[in-house]
C-alpha cells in the first residue's frame, strides 16, 4: 500500500486556490508538489515536519489518496531515464545541458518559457536539438555507472 498527496505551497497559492481562481503553469510547477509514500507513518511524520517548519497556513493538502494496489509494480517496466541521469550524470545540478534539456522540455510540453530562453532558442528544431541532448545526457549518465559497477581495474 501506498499514501499519494499533492499540496500547494504558499500562503498566496492557497487562498488562491480557496477562491478558485486559475493558475499559470509556472505557478503549479512551483508550488504544487505531489509526493508518495510507503506508510502511512511516514506521510504523518512529512506532515508533521511541514507544520513545524512553514506554519498551517502556508500549504494546504488537496489531493489524498491510498493506492491499495500499488501501482508501482505496473511502472516497474518503464524506465525512469530522468531519475537515472539526475543520480549518474556528474555535476547534474550545475550542467548548462540540464538546464537547456529544462528548457526544451518546457517548450516541448507547452509550458511557460522566459523571453530570454525563447530568444536562444527560436530558430532551433527543438524536437530534434531535445533528441540529441538527452541522448547525450544519458550515455554520459550511462558511462558514470559503468564505471561505477565495473571499474577498469576489474578488466
Amino acid at each position: 500500500m501506498s499514501y499519494h498527496t499533492k499540496i500547494i505551497f504558499g500562503k498566496d497559492h492557497v487562498r488562491k486556490y480557496h477562491n478558485n481562481e486559475e493558475f499559470s503553469d509556472f505557478e503549479k510547477s512551483i508550488n504544487f508538489k505531489k509526493y508518495v509514500f510507503e506508510t502511512k507513518a511516514e506521510r504523518n511524520a512529512f506532515y508533521k515536519g511541514v507544520v513545524e517548519s512553514m506554519g498551517r497556513l502556508e500549504f494546504e493538502v488537496i489531493n489524498e489518496f491510498e493506492d491499495k494496489n500499488n501501482q508501482e509494480k505496473e511502472d516497474e517496466s518503464e524506465f525512469d531515464y530522468w531519475g537515472f541521469v539526475e543520480k549518474h550524470y556528474p555535476k547534474y545540478y550545475s550542467c548548462n545541458n540540464v538546464l537547456l534539456s529544462d528548457i526544451l522540455t518546457r517548450k516541448l510540453d507547452g509550458e511557460e518559457i522566459c523571453e530570454k530562453d525563447l530568444d536562444y532558442i527560436k530558430d532551433w528544431d527543438v524536437r530534434k536539438e531535445f533528441f540529441e541532448l538527452d541522448k547525450e545526457l544519458l550515455c554520459k549518465a550511462f558511462g558514470n555507472y559503468f564505471d561505477i559497477i565495473y571499474p577498469e581495474k576489474f578488466q
